[in-house]
């Protein structure tokens, strides 16, 4: 509970979730472990789109505008035309995501593929190095 608190401080407070996942597993864990990560990284992801989500709403009034930003900011970059995710901005994003996931897993089972025949095909230790 503590490196997932820690977690989603840190990601709230300055609107970066792998951030707050970072310093968790830095700061905040005794142990590493890869479902304490994963725990982290969702009560981080969380925290970070809960905070934009009512600071988007107090601001702006509009709830439906996913444009709050952080606790601690250090500047705005102002652009000529100010322009803010919405909703209708999710399934995009989450079809960039499928879309990263899968060339991501299509990468790891082609660099298995080529160890195991790096491991059949070739004997020498000298060659395995290279």
């Amino acid at each position: 509970f503590v490196s997932g608190g820690a977690a989603a401080g840190v990601a709230a407070a300055f609107g970066a979730p792998v951030g707050g996942v970072l310093f968790s597993l830095e700061e905040g864990a005794s142990f590493w472990n890869q479902p304490l990560t994963w725990r982290s990284l969702f009560c981080s992801m969380i925290s970070t789109f809960t905070l934009i989500f009512f600071l988007s709403g107090f601001r702006t009034g509009h709830w439906s505008t996913l444009s709050g930003g952080a606790l601690i900011n250090f500047g705005n970059f102002q652009s000529q035309e100010n322009h803010g995710y919405t909703i209708l901005h999710l399934p995009l994003f989450a079809i960039v995501a499928v879309v990263g996931g899968l060339m991501g897993a299509t990468f790891i089972a082609v660099n298995h593929k080529l160890t195991l025949f790096r491991r059949v095909h070739i004997n020498t230790k000298l060659k395995r190095i290279t």
